[in-house]
């Protein structure tokens, strides 16, 4: 791509495979605080906002739960008692089910050799985030991180993405950001930068599309040709 200086990328689903680490946490927390769970694909379209506002959309969505007559503070309470199970799953699963995605890493580092800056910009916790890509191999190559803790406002809201930009200097124009969920491609959209659908997440491509990208990857390689040069 012309122009483009920097690289941004989600980190679940894009830089790495956790999406098993993820349905075993939620899978977990919902069993463990409300009896019952949801359908895969129910907690995969959550993939991309902060923890706190997947759980309390997916109270929300679920059948017989009226939000309004239980009250703000209980539903609060609901949230807080599903993100904590989750967390402590979390902690305890996370090196054993978050995998590196294959070639992901000598992907990283061409990229980084051709000249172009890489960022992460995720909504998942600093201290989670950090340890993922430590573990993948990938923390050495990240020129910047931005992570849920460093804005109050987190995509599809354009802010974690504008202040990855203010930290390198550069203009929209001079970025592209590499997303697996829609989440991603919205606030990529809304902060002016060009946006990848990266195919190799959990998101079906006909969701990713609805969003009309700019590019859409099918493997971690592509990026190579997408970004032949720096």
């Amino acid at each position: 791509m012309t122009e483009c200086k920097a690289i941004l990328f989600d980190l679940d689903g894009t830089l790495i495979d956790t999406t098993e680490l993820i349905l075993y946490c939620f899978n977990h927390a919902w069993e463990t605080i409300c009896g019952h769970t949801h359908p895969p694909e129910v907690f995969v379209a959550t993939m991309g906002i902060p923890l706190k506002n997947a759980m309390h959309t997916l109270l929300g969505a679920t059948d017989g739960l009226q939000l309004k007559q239980i009250g703000e503070l209980r539903t609060a309470g609901f949230v807080e008692s599903l993100v904590r199970e989750y967390r402590a799953c979390n902690a305890a699963n996370h090196d054993r089910l978050a995998r590196p995605f294959p070639g992901m890493e000598l992907v990283v580092d061409k990229l980084r050799n051709r000249g172009y800056a890489v960022g992460v910009v995720t909504s998942k916790s600093r201290q989670f985030a950090e340890r993922g890509l430590r573990l993948c191999g990938l923390w050495e190559f990240v020129d910047v991180f931005v992570s849920m803790d460093d804005t109050s406002r987190h995509k599809p809201h354009p802010e974690p993405l504008l202040l990855a930009l203010e930290r390198l200097q550069l203009a929209p124009e001079q970025a592209v950001y590499v997303g697996d969920s829609r989440h991603d491609m919205q606030a990529g959209r809304a902060a002016g930068v060009r946006t990848v659908a990266a195919l190799w997440g959990p998101v079906p491509r006909s969701e990713l599309e609805l969003e009309t990208p700019d590019v859409l990857a099918h493997t971690p390689e592509e990026l190579l040709e997408i970004f032949s040069a720096g």
